[in-house]
């Protein structure tokens, strides 16, 4: 009798693939930062980093992990209109005064 190892002795399984969501919700236009182009997550980041926040603390309060924290970061910062962090936390502030003062007129 041949020896066979012993991964060809058992039945083959079907391996399950893991689905990556495809789908990234944009914010709405009503929101102040929704008119930015980003992701629902990113304007959270991005309100915390206007914040003065790091990414572990804003891991901690988004229950996320630093890394993944970075990688949404490195999505904002990949925008056309920032440079740095602080050009992103200042252009969170000025799109939201922006927002208060418009709905300071509407009332």
């Amino acid at each position: 009798m041949e020896w066979v190892p012993p991964d060809k002795t058992k039945t083959p399984q079907t391996k399950r693939k893991h689905k990556m969501k495809t789908k990234t919700k944009l914010m709405a236009a009503e929101n102040p930062l929704g008119s930015l182009g980003l992701t629902a997550r990113e304007t959270e980041v991005l309100t915390w980093i206007a914040q003065d926040k790091t990414n572990y603390e804003i891991g901690v309060i988004l229950s996320a992990c630093t890394g993944t924290i970075c990688k949404h970061v490195e999505r904002i910062l990949r925008k056309p209109y920032v440079e740095n962090r602080t050009a992103a936390a200042a252009m969170a502030l000025a799109a939201l005064g922006q927002h208060k003062n418009m709905s300071d007129l509407v009332r």
